[in-house]
C-alpha cells in the first residue's frame, strides 16, 4: 500500500512540474483558407475531409464549400463510396501546413483508382470597400487538352498572339491579375495557336470585389460541348460560362397513353413545326434549341388548331434537356428533365424517371439476376409519379429489375435482366399500359439482355 501512494505521489509531482512550464503544443496565430476542386471526369461525388471531419462533398466540376481553419498542419482525406462496400474508401491523402492568411485550393485530378492531388497556394484577397475590380486567376484542368493559351478580355477585341491572358499546362494555375468589372469573352485556343480556337464564351458579367479561378474541363455525355468552363468563386459559388457554338439540345418522350400520336411546335402560331407523329411510347431525334425560353405546344397529328399540351423551357448553354409526356387523357402533363448521364469509373448507373398515372408511388428493386425480392429492401423506395430518382449505383454484374406498388411485394413489372459493366449508364422511363394493373419500362439506354 505504500508503495502504491509513494507512486502516486510521484506521479502527480510530475504533473505539476509540467504545468509549471510553458506548453510545446503550438499555438495558432491567425486562419487560411481551403477548398477542393473535382476534376476527375469519371468520378461520382467525393468526400472532402480535413483529419476525419466532412468538410463538403465535391462533384465534377464543382468546388467544396470554402472553409478557414487555424495556421497549424493538418492533413485532408478524399474519400469514395464504392457499390457493394460498407463504408467509404479514403483514396487520397495531403499534408498542408498552414500559414495564416493564406488560401489553398486541392486539385484533385486522374482517376479514382489513381489520383493525383495537386495544391495551389496565394494569399488572401481583401478589397476595399470602394473597389471595382475583381482577381482572376486562370488554371487548366481539362486532361484531355495539351497547353492553352487564355484570352479574356472585351468582347470587341479579338484574340491576338502575345495579348493572351496565361499560357498553362494542365495542373498550373496563372498568377492573380485585377480586371474592371464588366463585359468579358474568355477564349481559349492551343498554346500558339490564336486561330485553333478550342472554346469562346458568350459574353459575361464577373461582379467586383470578387476572387474567381476560370477553369476549363472535360465535358461529358451530359453535355454538348467538348469542354466545359466554371468561374469558381473563393467564397464557394460556382458560374459557368457555355461554349456560345455549342447551343442545348432538346429530346420529347410520349409516356402517356392518354396524350395519343402528337405533333410539336416550336411557336404559339403553330407554323413551326419540330417533331411529326410522336407516338405512345416514342422517342424524338435529338434536336437543338435557343438559350432563350422557349414553349412546345403538342397537337394531335396533322391537326393545327388544338394544342393538347404545353410545356415552357429557359434551357443553359451547352446541356442537354428531355421533356416527358406523361399522365392520362384529360391530366397530361409534361415533365423537364436534363438526365444524368455521365460515365462513372466505380459503378453502374441507373437513371429512373416514375412515369406511370395509375400508381402514385412505387417501389423499385435492382437484385442479383434470379433474386426473388421477397427478402429484398427496394433499391429506391417510394418513387413519387412524375419525378426522377438520385441515381441508383450497382456494381458490375447481372441485375434483375422490378417496379411494385409502394410497400408491396408483388411485381408491377419486371423482371427485366440487365448486364451492367462499371461506368455504364441504364436510363428508362416507368410507364402505364392499357392493364391498369400493369406497368412496362422504356429503356433508352442500357436495356434489357437479349
Amino acid at each position: 500500500m505504500k508503495r502504491i501512494l509513494i507512486l502516486l505521489s510521484c506521479a502527480a509531482a510530475l504533473l505539476l512540474g509540467a504545468c509549471g512550464k510553458d506548453s510545446s503544443l503550438p499555438s495558432a496565430t491567425g486562419k487560411a483558407s481551403v477548398r477542393a476542386i473535382n476534376a476527375i471526369k469519371t468520378s461520382q461525388e467525393f468526400n472532402f475531409l480535413i483529419e476525419q471531419r466532412l468538410i463538403s462533398s465535391v462533384a465534377y466540376t464543382s468546388v467544396s464549400s470554402p472553409a478557414r481553419y487555424d495556421d497549424l498542419d493538418y492533413t485532408f482525406n478524399i474519400e469514395v463510396f464504392y457499390p457493394g462496400e460498407t463504408g467509404f474508401r479514403r483514396i487520397a491523402s495531403r499534408f498542408i501546413d498552414f500559414e495564416a492568411n493564406k488560401d489553398y485550393t486541392l486539385l484533385v485530378s486522374g482517376s479514382l483508382a489513381s489520383p493525383t492531388l495537386t495544391l495551389w497556394e496565394d494569399d488572401e484577397r481583401a478589397f476595399d470597400a470602394a473597389d471595382t475590380v475583381f482577381e482572376a486567376k486562370f488554371a487548366h484542368t481539362a486532361e484531355s487538352l495539351g497547353a492553352l493559351d487564355y484570352y479574356f478580355a472585351d468582347p470587341t477585341i479579338v484574340p491576338a498572339l502575345g495579348s493572351q491572358a496565361a499560357t498553362l499546362s494542365f495542373g498550373e494555375i496563372s498568377p492573380p491579375v485585377d480586371f474592371e468589372a464588366g463585359d468579358f469573352v474568355l477564349t481559349i485556343t492551343t498554346a500558339g495557336n490564336p486561330g485553333d480556337v478550342v472554346f469562346v464564351s458568350d459574353t459575361s458579367a464577373l461582379s467586383a470585389q470578387a476572387t474567381y479561378i476560370i477553369t476549363p474541363f472535360d465535358g461529358d455525355a451530359g453535355d454538348t460541348a467538348p469542354v466545359l468552363v466554371r468561374a469558381i468563386n473563393t467564397s464557394g459559388n460556382s458560374l459557368a460560362l457555355p461554349d456560345s457554338r455549342f447551343p442545348p439540345t432538346i429530346e420529347f418522350v410520349n409516356a402517356s397513353l392518354g396524350l395519343g400520336a402528337s405533333d410539336i411546335y416550336d411557336d404559339e402560331m403553330l407554323t413551326s413545326r419540330i417533331v411529326t407523329n410522336l407516338d405512345y411510347p416514342e422517342v424524338s431525334t435529338e434536336m437543338e434549341l435557343p438559350v432563350d425560353a422557349v414553349t412546345f405546344y403538342f397537337t394531335p397529328t396533322g391537326d393545327t388548331t388544338a394544342v393538347t399540351l404545353e410545356r415552357s423551357l429557359a434551357a443553359f448553354g451547352g446541356g442537354r434537356y428531355r421533356i416527358i409526356a406523361t399522365g392520362p387523357a384529360g391530366n397530361i402533363f409534361a415533365v423537364a428533365t436534363a438526365p444524368n448521364r455521365r460515365s462513372v469509373e466505380t459503378q453502374a448507373k441507373l437513371l429512373v424517371f416514375q412515369g406511370s398515372s395509375n400508381f402514385d408511388f412505387i417501389d423499385f428493386y435492382a437484385v442479383a439476376a434470379g433474386t426473388s425480392i421477397d427478402d429484398a429492401n427496394p433499391t429506391r423506395f417510394a418513387l413519387a409519379t412524375r419525378q426522377v430518382s438520385e441515381p441508383l449505383r450497382l456494381a458490375a454484374g447481372s441485375y434483375d429489375l422490378y417496379a411494385t406498388e409502394f410497400a408491396e411485394k408483388v411485381p408491377l413489372a419486371g423482371p427485366y435482366q440487365i448486364d451492367v459493366a462499371l461506368g455504364d449508364v441504364v436510363d428508362m422511363i416507368i410507364v402505364d399500359t392499357e392493364d391498369p394493373s400493369v406497368l412496362d419500362v422504356l429503356f433508352l439506354s442500357g436495356g434489357p439482355t437479349p
